[in-house]
């Protein structure tokens, strides 16, 4: 009987840590179905108005995505990719959701710890909210 690929949400900004996360698919999970997601922080023109990105955030955006896609081929894995505008960690978990992935991977950060109190941390609200197992890399 043949195993079917894992579904892996791989969230990507172009950090170190998220290009160890994306390291990490290319030597653990070759096999992989992947998608990228890169997160753009909304902007609001007025309390009606919904969410966009700003130019510059959707220029960096789909240079993100293009750039993870990219690493990801140099090592045979065709990825997709998904560019959504809101809060990082919320973005992350609809998506995989959405897309019913297996695995979610995400670099950490390593914030102090008055910011990760002040901030809240990606990795940590994705990890109690995601609906799949999570890997977040070092």
């Amino acid at each position: 009987m043949a195993t079917k690929s894992p579904n892996v949400l791989l969230a990507y900004d172009r950090s170190e840590p998220s290009r160890r996360a994306l390291d990490r698919i290319r030597t653990l999970m070759a096999d992989a179905s992947v998608a990228v997601v890169t997160v753009a922080p909304p902007v609001y023109k007025d309390r009606t108005a919904s969410q966009f990105a700003d130019d510059p955030a959707a220029t960096w955006q789909q240079e993100a995505l293009a750039e993870a896609k990219a690493l990801l081929a140099e090592s045979g894995i065709e990825a997709r990719g998904a560019a959504p505008v809101g809060r990082e960690a919320d973005e992350i978990v609809r998506l995989a959701k959405e897309s019913g992935a297996d695995l979610i991977v995400l670099g950490a950060r390593g914030l102090n710890p008055l910011k990760r109190l002040v901030l809240g941390s990606v990795s940590t609200n994705v990890l109690h909210h995601a609906p799949c197992d999570v890997l977040v890399v070092k």
